[in-house]
């Protein structure tokens, strides 16, 4: 690959599970062998155009900083970074909640009552907002994964975090008692390359857009 490749990053996780098979026998599919290897710059379908696999929370930095042209992240993450991106499409995958979840016999109305309540989460930003329209206060406590366990140790009242099926939260006896959002994919851009090198990135993001969508 060469430095005049370009580059589109591409989540790892649960968006990537969902984002490879979309791409598969389209114009960007990503080359399976190099999928099988560790390396995470991978060939596509498109000669010079390559993906990168990167976790969520970086992959806007990425885009941001001008390394990867295009990205495709989650909006809940979009939402908790303050980075200067173009926000081109809603992807239309990836769909889940951000929901305030306790465990089951726990409401929203004793959660309101706590005289200190605790809320473990990685989304902050949209907890601290959902606190303030709800006219309640909380301390946040920061947690990257595992959050169901939170509640079940006493590390916290409730958790903020993603569903998607509500599998995860019924295996640890949580349910959902407000849902402060919805998230799904989004297509983003670095703002300096996008706007300098249209006749470049415009056909490459309305060709993922197309592949994405199932569009002709």
């Amino acid at each position: 690959m060469t430095h005049s490749t370009l580059l589109i990053a591409f989540p790892k996780g649960r968006l990537g599970d969902e984002l490879v098979p979309k791409l598969a026998h389209t114009p960007l599919a990503l080359d399976p062998a190099a999928l099988k290897s560790r390396v995470l710059q991978i060939p596509t379908a498109t000669p010079g155009v390559a993906a990168l696999l990167l976790k969520g929370a970086d992959l806007p930095r990425y885009v941001a900083a001008g390394v990867a042209s295009l990205g495709i992240v989650g909006s809940d993450t979009l939402d908790e970074m303050d980075m200067d991106l173009l926000e081109l499409a809603d992807l239309g995958f990836g769909a889940c909640r951000l929901s305030l979840c306790a465990k089951a016999e726990v409401t929203l109305e004793d959660l309101r009552a706590r005289p200190h309540l605790r809320l473990a989460t990685k989304f902050p930003k949209a907890t601290e907002a959902w606190l303030s329209r709800e006219g309640l206060t909380a301390e946040l406590v920061p947690l990257s994964s595992s959050a169901e366990l939170a509640p079940l140790l006493g590390l916290a009242d409730a958790i903020v975090d993603l569903v998607q099926t509500g599998g995860t939260l019924k295996a640890h006896g949580l349910v959902e008692t407000a849902i402060l959002g919805r998230s799904s994919a989004r297509l983003v851009a670095a703002r300096g390359a996008y706007l300098s090198e249209p006749g470049r990135l415009r056909p490459l993001a309305g060709a993922l857009i197309a592949a994405l969508k199932g569009q002709d």
